[in-house]
Parts: C-alpha cells; structure tokens; sequence
C-alpha cells in the first residue's frame, strides 16, 4: 500500500505533529470527502506501507523529523512556483524558507527522492511567457542538483476555482502555446542535469522530448502497483491511499482545487486536533 501525504492538503507544512504522531500509532482514520459517514482505518505500520509520497510546498516543518521516517521508502512531491502573494497569500517566503528546506531536504535524501513540480502554470499579464522563461531559469540554477526531475502541467479552471483563476487574470492557453513555452523550458532544465515531465497533459505536449509523469509511482519503492483508476484521464498515478483532507491547506493558493471556502479552511486548521486519529 502506498501512503499520500497528501494531493488534499499540505500535512508536511501544517500537519507534521499529527504526522508523526499517527507514524508513532501505527494508524489513522480517514473520511471519505464524498461520505462524511465512511470512516476508514489506514494502517501506518511499516510492514504495510509499501511507500509513502509526500506533497508540499514547504518541507522546513519536518526537516527536523526525518529521523521518524527512516523506517519508510519514501521520496517528496515538492512545489517551487514562480508567484508572489497574490496568488499564493499563505505560503512562506520562497527565498528565506521554501528554496533553502528544498536544498536541505535534498542534501538528507538526495536528489532522485526529491521530484520539483513547477505547476500548475498559469499564464496572465503578469505571469506571462517571458516571466516564465526567467523565473524557470533562475529556479533551474538554484535547484541544480538537488533534484533530477521537474514536473510542469497547466491550470485548470475547475468549477470550484474558475472564479479564482478569472479574478487573478489567468487565459488558459491553447495546446501550441503550451507547446511553445515546453519546448522553450526542455534545454533549460537539461543543461542544469534536469528532466522535463508533464502530467495529465495532450499526448502533443510530449512530443518535442518530455516526459509522461507518475506523480505517484511504485517503481519509486521498487514495484509496479495498478494504476489509480480514481484519478484524472490521463493520470499514470498508481493507487494509494490519500491520508489528507480537503478545506485544511493554509497555503492561499488561487489555483488550488482541494479548498472550497476560506472560512472553512480557517476552522478546520483552528480546530484541528494534533492528537486525533483524524486529521481534521
């Protein structure tokens, strides 16, 4: 069984404690986000985690306790975007915290372990096609080394977020603008000894040389589990089990689908309870 922690909130950045606790536990209880009433137990012993996939955009909270991890094959799904406060209002400075944990975190797991998303991408007056290419490069350069693998893909205007998306200015781009700016991204990351991947995108966009990506991916942890049929069409993600929750992630992202309501969100993470068997 593979553990995700979690595509539904960031557990890394504000649920470490509860983590760690659960670790020491053996267990945890989940809620079916469909079926609030269907609870189900997830054992979190190490002789039934085949692997478990951390996703964060801000590991500095459990940089300290990666000793408890130890006992786990496990590598990281790590957000470093190129925006500022107007689109991500919660996170933590990405030149103080975000890029150093990054290069630390990579220091104690090494850099295969440590697969850098640069997504969703959105494209606006502000965060257009030069701003990208720039701010790519610069990522490039200081991550060089501490990661192999970059993962890109473009915003999508969900029901739940498409209001978000207009009001901060974002045009969804067509499949040759987003030819353009992969191809424009692919040498970058090559010449600084990193791989270009997509996820869940038109089969066009990896033509030019990228990559399809396994976000979730059991060769990783030295298997070959099915893939997630829960997931998205064209998702190679294998099955695993979310140990998150959705309305609990304190990063203020606009693009994020897992948040549906700010006071909601601001309740969950006031009331969320360290020592529960369930994270929110």
């Amino acid at each position: 069984m593979i553990i995700s922690a979690s595509r539904r909130t960031d557990i890394p950045a504000f649920y470490t404690g509860w983590l760690l606790k659960r670790l020491n536990a053996g267990y945890c209880l989940v809620q079916n986000p469909f079926n609030p009433r269907q609870i189900r137990r997830v054992s979190l012993l190490p002789e039934d985690v085949g692997g478990i996939v951390f996703w964060t955009k801000n590991a500095a909270p459990i940089l300290p306790a990666l000793a408890a991890l130890d006992k786990f094959p496990y590598y990281f799904q790590y957000s470093v975007t190129p925006y500022h406060a107007d689109i991500e209002c919660g996170l933590a400075s990405k030149r103080d915290t975000v890029i150093p944990a990054f290069l630390t975190l990579a220091k104690h797991i090494g850099a295969k372990r440590m697969i850098w998303r640069y997504d969703p991408i959105l494209m606006t007056s502000k965060y257009n096609y030069s701003y990208h290419i720039s701010a790519f490069s610069r990522l490039c350069e200081l991550l060089e080394g501490s990661t192999e693998k970059c993962v890109i893909s473009f915003a999508i205007a969900y029901k739940s977020i498409a209001k978000s998306l207009r009001e901060a200015g974002h045009q969804e781009l067509n499949i040759t603008e987003k030819i353009k700016l992969a191809e424009s991204m692919l040498p970058i990351a090559k010449d600084c000894g990193i791989s270009l991947c997509a996820c869940c995108e038109l089969p066009e966009l990896y033509q030019p040389g990228i990559q399809p990506a396994s976000c979730v991916d059991s060769a990783m942890f030295g298997g070959n589990a099915p893939r997630d049929k829960n997931q998205r069409k064209g998702c190679n993600c294998a099955a695993s089990v979310d140990i998150g929750a959705y309305n609990s992630c304190m990063n203020g992202c606009v693009y994020c689908y897992a948040n549906h309501a700010k006071t909601q969100v601001e309740q969950n993470y006031l009331g969320h309870d360290s020592d529960g068997e369930l994270l929110i």
